[in-house]
This record gives structure tokens, C-alpha cells and sequence, in this order.
């Protein structure tokens, strides 16, 4: 059946409203940040939003990991380049920042996002000698939607079964392997987060999944956890560490809080960290530079992504 005409309609207004509303995110996210080299708009598929941003430190400093971050915006909207901000953070931290975009909205829907992002990888990977990128350190980050392309990106590193499974063409399914994983107001199940009650979640959802709001409800069990196809994958020890930044005042929190509970029980190495004031609303944790909280809560995630890569680095040293 899939969405209904007046879904559709509904679709493009709020893709309308959600564009507009997230070009006020460039003024909290607004930072000043000098020695990087920045090459925006580059056409890694065929897709209408197929297009994706490198920025790297001017100086020379060998072989550096790569920080891949994946917008959100429900599914249906976005704007990648009000991102840039919160990826320079980790440029200054020595990485070289792949900021990727994807077709939304009535253009996709699932598993066909994923398939656009690990090309945008595969992108990035293949130059990897021109930008100086270790493929052996990789951090995979998103915000809200994108908090759950990264956690699906970081479980078919370990799950390489899924790559047939989701149809995904990617010429690193042999070696690649997330290093660490950093989400931001993430949505880990679209099924279960609609009874969030987050504004609009049901039809994000529903843009996800090509499906109306009453075949998403009547998804039950297996049929509905297949929706991530990666539950299994991260509830399994050898999931990659994972950093949880949840939002006090956001509805969604309760995903993040979910998924670090799923995390513990596993044994996955993690870290949890509560925006509060003004970064405690939803994915409020971009506008790091606005107060403590977000300062403190991008000063912990560095630390936890850094430790994880020593760690890779020395698990790599031991085979």
C-alpha cells in the first residue's frame, strides 16, 4: 500500500517547515574555526542530494582517522552543511571529517539511505592517500535520524552478512570496521520510537519505511525489529564502542536511554553523557560551543572516541 496521497502532502509541507526551521541552527552552531582545509559539494553518486563535505587540518600530520558524520532531520529533511561546525571540533582534534549527505523524503526509503552513505564512504576511502586517512580508524557520528544511520553503519561492520542483506555495494565490506560510534539525540528503533510521541515521529517513520501510519502500527515482533535488521548485531559484545549523547528536555531521550540499557546489557564498551540548559533540547548537542554543558558533553566524547582508537589500534597490534 505504502503512504497514503494525503501523507505525501503531508511529507512535502513538513520537509518545507523542517528545511526553513534548521536555518536558524546556523546561529547557535556558528563557530570560528581557522587551519582547515574545506572541500564542500563533492558528487559521490547519482542521487539528487548524492553530495558530500571533507574537511581536513592544513597541517601535516600522517596518516589521521576519518570522522564520518550523518545528518538528521526525520528522514525527510536536513541541512548538511549546518553540521560543518560541530565536525571542525574534530578536525581540531587531529581528524580529517567527512560530512555526508543523502536523498530523503519521498526520493528513498529504507534501506536505500544506507546504501548512499556507505558509497559516500567508499568515496572518501578511496582517497584516502590524498587526504592522509587511516581506514583503519574510523568514527561514524549522527544527530536524531542520522544518530541511527551511524548505529547502523557501526553493526554491519561486524555483521557483514547484512551487506547482501541490505543490497549495500561497497568495496571495503571485507576490512572496514567503525572504531567507535558517537550519536546525538538518536533514534536506534523508528518503530518504537513512535511511541515517543516526539513530534511528527510517526510520519518519519513512515517516510523511512515507505509505509503508511497503520501498516507501521501493525508492525509487530520480529517484522518490526527487523526494521533496524541490527538488533541482534548490537547487542553482540564485538559491537564497536559507542558514545550516547541524550537531551534532557527531548522526547527521544528515552531512545538513547533504551539503547544504552541494550548496550550494558551486552557488555559494549559505552559512554552516556545528559545535555542539560540550552543543549538540552533535541540534538542540542551541536551548538556545543554554547555553554557548559555542551562544551563539557563534546569534551567527554572526544576523550571516549580517543580512547576507543587506541584500543582498535592495539587490538590491530595484537593479530
Amino acid at each position: 500500500m505504502g503512504l497514503t496521497g494525503r501523507e505525501k502532502f503531508e511529507v512535502r509541507c513538513t520537509e518545507a517547515v523542517l528545511s526553513f526551521s534548521e536555518l536558524l541552527l546556523h546561529i547557535p552552531c556558528f563557530g570560528v574555526h581557522r587551519g582547515i582545509v574545506k572541500e564542500r559539494g563533492l558528487c559521490y553518486g547519482d542521487g539528487r542530494r548524492a553530495k558530500l563535505d571533507v574537511y581536513l587540518p592544513k597541517a601535516e600530520g600522517g596518516k589521521r582517522p576519518l570522522f564520518v558524520y550523518i545528518h538528521g532531520g526525520g528522514y525527510l529533511s536536513g541541512i548538511r552543511s549546518n553540521r560543518r561546525f560541530y565536525c571542525y571540533n574534530w578536525v581540531e582534534e587531529g581528524f580529517v571529517a567527512a560530512n555526508i549527505d543523502y536523498d530523503y523524503a519521498l526520493a528513498a526509503e529504507h534501506p536505500g539511505h544506507i546504501r548512499q552513505i556507505f558509497k559516500g564512504i567508499e568515496f572518501v576511502l578511496d582517497r584516502a592517500e590524498e587526504y592522509g586517512i587511516d581506514r583503519d580508524r574510523v568514527v561514524v557520528a549522527g544527530d536524531s535520524a542520522g544518530g541511527y544511520f551511524a548505529a547502523m553503519v557501526s553493526a554491519i561492520s561486524v555483521r557483514r552478512d547484512l551487506y547482501g542483506l541490505l543490497g549495500i555495494d561497497f568495496d571495503y565490506k571485507d576490512t572496514f570496521r567503525v572504531s567507535a560510534c558517537v550519536t546525538l539525540s538518536g533514534i536506534f528503533d523508528p518503530v518504537r520510537a513512535v511511541d515517543t510521541r516526539y513530534p511528527q515521529m510517526g510520519l518519519f517513520t513512515s517516510v523511512l519505511l515507505g509505509k503508511s501510519r497503520r501498516e507501521v502500527a501493525a508492525m509487530k515482533g520480529d517484522e518490526a525489529l527487523r526494521v533496524t535488521y541490527a538488533a541482534d548485531a548490537r547487542l553482540a559484545a564485538d559491537y564497536p564502542p559507542v558514545f550516547v549523547v541524550a537531551s534532557k528536555y527531548d522526547r527521544l531521550k528515552k531512545e538513547s536511554d533504551d539503547f544504552t540499557d541494550e548496550l550494558e546489557a551486552a557488555g559494549v564498551r559505552h559512554g552516556y553523557f545528559l545535555c542539560t540548559g540550552i543543549n538540552g533540547v533535541h540534538a542540542g548537542a551541536l551548538a556545543c560551543g554554547l555553554s557548559r554543558s555542551g562544551r563539557e558533553c563534546l569534551a567527554e566524547a572526544k576523550k571516549f572516541v580517543q580512547e576507543a582508537l587506541v584500543r582498535s589500534e592495539a587490538a590491530d597490534g595484537e593479530k
